[in-house]
């Protein structure tokens, strides 16, 4: 998603890498350069010129002030067009993040409507999940899909797998079945009522005229337009042509997982004026995502989205397990055991190349390396660690090739696995260097980002995780699940990141002498408190 424009804004920033002030001669190059990503990405021409213009006019009119005044902070002139740019794409997407209108004196309701493929059926449902267990809404989802063959039992397939009901009648009146569905959420005190409409393949008058009569019936709050990210500027053509009958409300963007190019996402708000509310990102239905401008902003720029990362640590999280395991690594506990938990709650938060891209570490890091990142590692690291005893999950340093012992554990797992005693090395060798990092956590600094994770309160800062992370790029990141050079499917993306390479698990040696100095200071610290309860 979106990887033309951002390496067009990447591309860009380069050409003014150096540059002390911006003039004409070097911002035209540079916008040039945004020019061609933004319309390879089939965003409108118009919306191109008009963001081109105010990027131009503001970089030309503006001083940039290349130290901080209160910090220590060098600003070039790449990093204030980056900045300028930041903000009018962000005027470009919508500005504030826009909720669904409530209703205070009755069920909310929710009409759907689009064209057929654009997954209406399947978001009518995710859009229930999502409000169901954020906003702790009671949904109702109604079936007036009366045309296409088999729609309203699968949303009842639906609504049965989220745990919601699901109302239709036996008629073709789709007005009718909207009309009663409404009523029958009323009779049982159900606050949200989502109504999936049936489509077309090419916007017609019938199909605008029953939309128009079911909205008359059941007066909805909101008048979503449900449509493909995938279909380009055909997306922006459509939702016009729905807004000037229905009077849209917002937008439902699908399919912003895939093959995508992003034109639609950011031309839809400024061409209609309706913003986009949701996201789909994957098949499953927990796979809707609100649409926040500021996040999307950030991620087309390679500057990450760690709100939107932490939000989804949250829904893949256990809070209780979080607590335990929080509690374990304060007491100075980290097995492979912890490791598989860590390794399955990332595996819950989806595709690991959408993890990397919600980093503040995105930005450096080549998109055909990104490319090369491959989910089924993580399957295969879970594969060597069940083929572990639970004696060696717990007691991981029986696995050192130091004796006969320890090397004939390797053979047994690798073979468990269908591995190589190579490939079991190395997720060993990355694991205890994780597990000297997970050692300065239990140091009880606490506070800052992790602080806020639910069960993390004890750990440190993650300003101190960064620290043994110094030179800007993945360094440190060799014990993350699916991160570490060396393994199977992961192609050249360590050997060509910042500071990964010709380091052990992305440590520097002045990074294990500061983890081993902790430690030695811990025990002393322990050792000092024992002595004086004596």
């Amino acid at each position: 998603m979106f990887d033309i424009v951002s390496q067009g804004f990447k591309d860009a920033a380069l050409k003014l890498k150096g540059q002390a002030r911006l003039t004409e001669e070097n911002v035209s190059p540079a916008l040039d350069t945004v020019r061609r990503s933004l319309l390879d990405a089939d965003v409108d021409y118009g919306v191109v010129k008009n963001f081109l213009e105010s990027v131009r006019e503001k970089a030309l009119g503006s001083v940039v002030h290349t130290k901080s005044k209160t910090a220590d902070l060098k600003v070039s002139a790449g990093d204030h067009f980056i900045k300028l740019c930041h903000d009018e794409l962000l005027v470009l997407l919508g500005g504030e993040q826009v909720q669904i209108v409530h209703n205070t004196k009755g069920p909310t309701v929710v009409l759907l409507v689009g064209l057929q493929g654009a997954g209406k059926t399947t978001h009518a449902a995710k859009l229930a999940k999502l409000l169901k267990d954020n906003q702790k809404m009671r949904p109702l989802l109604v079936a007036a899909d009366v045309y296409r063959p088999a729609a309203r039992e699968q949303l009842k397939v639906l609504g049965e797998r989220i745990g919601v009901p699901v109302f239709t009648l036996d008629t073709n009146d789709a007005v009718e079945i909207a009309r009663q569905g409404l009523e029958h959420a009323r009779q049982e005190w159900l606050d949200l009522v989502i109504v999936d409409t049936a489509g077309r393949l090419a916007i017609d008058e019938t199909l605008m005229s029953e939309i128009e009569n079911i909205k008359s019936v059941v007066q909805p709050q909101n008048v979503l337009l449900v449509i493909d990210a995938m279909i380009g500027q055909d997306a922006v053509r459509t939702a016009s042509a729905f807004d000037s009958r229905v009077n849209l409300t917002g937008v439902i963007l699908t399919k912003l997982d895939g093959d995508t190019r992003g034109g639609a996402a950011l031309s839809i708000k400024k061409v209609t004026g309706k913003s986009i509310l949701y996201t789909g990102v994957g098949e499953a239905l927990d796979r809707l995502e609100e649409f926040r401008p500021e996040g999307m902003a950030t991620r087309i720029l390679g500057m990450g989205d760690v709100v939107g990362l932490m939000q989804d640590f949250g829904k893949a999280i256990d809070e209780e397990q979080a607590a335990r395991s929080a509690h374990r690594m304060m007491e100075g506990h980290f097995d492979f055991d912890d490791f598989l938990g860590m390794l399955q709650s990332i595996q819950k938060m989806g595709p690991l190349k959408d993890i990397i891209s919600k980093t503040p570490l995105a930005g450096q890091i080549n998109q055909q390396d990104l490319d090369k990142v491959d989910d089924r590692e993580m399957v295969r690291i879970g594969a060597m660690v069940h083929s572990m005893t639970r004696l060696e999950r717990n007691t991981p340093e029986l696995l050192l090739p130091k004796t006969p012992e320890g090397r004939s554990r390797l053979q047994r797992i690798a073979k468990g696995s269908g591995r190589t005693e190579k490939d079991v090395k190395d997720l060993v060798d990355r694991f205890m260097q994780m597990k000297q990092m997970m050692s300065l956590f239990s140091g009880g600094l606490g506070g800052g980002l992790l602080g806020k994770i639910p069960g993390m309160g004890g750990l440190n800062q993650l300003a101190n995780m960064a620290k043994m992370m110094r030179g800007g790029g993945l360094g440190g990141m060799g014990g993350f699940p699916g991160m570490g050079g060396g393994m199977p499917g992961m192609g050249g993306l360590m050997g060509g990141m910042p500071g990964m390479g010709g380091r052990t698990g992305g440590l520097s040696t002045q990074d294990l002498a500061e983890i081993n100095r902790q430690r030695k200071k811990k025990k002393e610290e322990k050792k000092a408190r024992s002595k004086n309860r004596r």
